[in-house]
């Protein structure tokens, strides 16, 4: 019988590198977010930006993390904790990755599968964290574009990617203070209104929002329009552009169906 060593060997090390990658990418998000948001770089003057950002390019991860974690408004000690372990994990991996199981933890094909299952475990703890820091680098490359793109065009290139990695990692953001700028295809609401499609009648091959709304409320009470900074489902319609929408002349009657994705 052939031996699935080799195969299984080369699946560790394509999820080593991966989880590399996902380690220094948080790093990298960590650097371009920070001086945003901690005291000592966004409040004290473009010179202290300057400078504040010039430090944290050359700070390890577990120096980012550690002021990462002053500079935002989280349950203090499970807050810390969980970010101190992804130091930790990020450690495990480049300095003592098989460490406990010897030289040649790949030489047996349990060895890989240990791996294999430690790796993906690692994989997913740091891929959460990498989630929320892409979050909030949006959030300033949103500011950004709101207040510099016409002096810098490449503030709008750096927005669409991401913009397009947000949507394609299903993550959902909501942008309150602008609600064009919200990922509408991720957003739980907009689920639910598509939901509704496939589970109210029709009439004449739309939906009506009445019913729609009802069924959303049934589903989940909480998820409302004000929840992403619209007053009405009429408005998250408009907002997200992703519906056609009919109104009869009292706009008493409102329908809406999907529009077709290519």
């Amino acid at each position: 019988m052939k031996s699935e060593l080799p195969e299984l060997v080369n699946k560790v090390l394509k999820k080593i590198g991966r989880n590399m990658l996902v380690f220094q990418q948080i790093e990298k998000g960590l650097k371009v977010l920070l001086p945003y948001i901690h005291s000592d770089g966004s409040a004290k003057g473009i010179d202290s930006f300057w400078k504040y950002r010039k430090t944290a390019t050359s700070k390890t991860l577990g120096n980012l993390i550690n002021t990462y974690i002053e500079s935002v408004d989280y349950d203090p000690d499970y807050f810390a904790d969980e970010l101190r372990e992804i130091v930790a994990e990020r450690n495990k991996l480049v300095h003592h990755f098989g460490g406990s199981e010897g030289l040649n933890i790949l030489s047996t094909q349990e060895g890989c599968r240990t791996c294999i299952t430690d790796l993906e475990s690692q994989y997913q703890k740091a891929n959460l964290f990498y989630k929320d820091i892409t979050l909030f680098v949006f959030s300033v490359v949103v500011f950004l574009r709101e207040n510099y793109a016409e002096s810098n065009p490449n503030i709008e290139l750096l927005y669409n990617k991401f913009k397009t990695d947000i949507i394609s990692s299903g993550v959902e953001y909501i942008n309150l203070n602008n609600p064009s700028e919200t990922a509408w295809e991720n957003t739980k609401i907009v689920k639910l209104l598509r939901l509704a499609e496939s589970n109210t009648e029709k009439i004449g091959g739309m939906t009506s929002l009445a019913t729609a709304g009802k069924f959303i409320k049934s589903q989940d009470p909480d998820c409302t329009p004000k929840k992403y900074g619209i007053k009405t489902l009429k408005g998250v319609l408009k907002a997200s552009g992703l519906f056609e929408i009919t109104e009869n002349k009292n706009h008493v009657l409102i329908l809406y169906k999907s529009k077709l994705t290519h």
